[in-house]
């Protein structure tokens, strides 16, 4: 059987994500559900096949999706309600559009990389920070309530 012309084809666009907080791992079928259930309580089951969402690729922090063009715009409202991914607290970003998976990974090679944490003083205790430019300072925290994390300014980062 022969390949479709191009003419033929289905059109479709990739969105290039971003997973935040950037120290959650999450398992390539654990963000597909999550972004099949944020279509389908978005836009109905109708909307969800027309759109046909699917997680083509997932390397640490950042992941493509795929959908029908013309639904890009409906993909990305529906990633940014996402609130949790298996039970984690996480939000996904949309970073770009494209036609074609190649763009979206050549932006990804100039996007920063995975971020290891620093262990720094704060209060007691040593724990994981991340630094995100020059400015802010994101520290997680654990209690006996399970994980938060802790903005700080730069008058407050100055202590670390």
């Amino acid at each position: 059987m022969r390949a479709r012309p191009k003419a033929l084809r289905a059109k479709r666009r990739y969105l290039l994500v971003r997973l935040l907080p950037p120290w959650r791992v999450v398992e390539q079928k654990a963000l597909y559900l999550a972004v099949n259930e944020a279509v389908t309580s978005l836009f109905g089951d109708v909307g969800a096949a027309q759109a046909q969402p699917a997680v083509v690729f997932s390397a640490g922090e950042y992941a493509i999706i795929r959908c029908q063009r013309g639904y890009e715009d409906d993909l990305a409202v529906a990633c940014a309600t996402i609130t949790a991914i298996g039970g984690k607290r996480l939000s996904i970003r949309t970073i770009a559009i494209s036609g074609t998976i190649a763009a979206l990974k050549n932006r990804l090679g100039r996007e920063s990389g995975r971020f290891e944490p620093e262990k720094v003083h704060y209060g007691e205790k040593k724990v994981p920070a991340f630094r995100y430019g020059r400015h802010k300072v994101d520290v997680l925290q654990e209690d006996i309530k399970g994980e938060s994390i802790v903005f700080l300014t730069d008058c407050e980062s100055e202590e670390i």
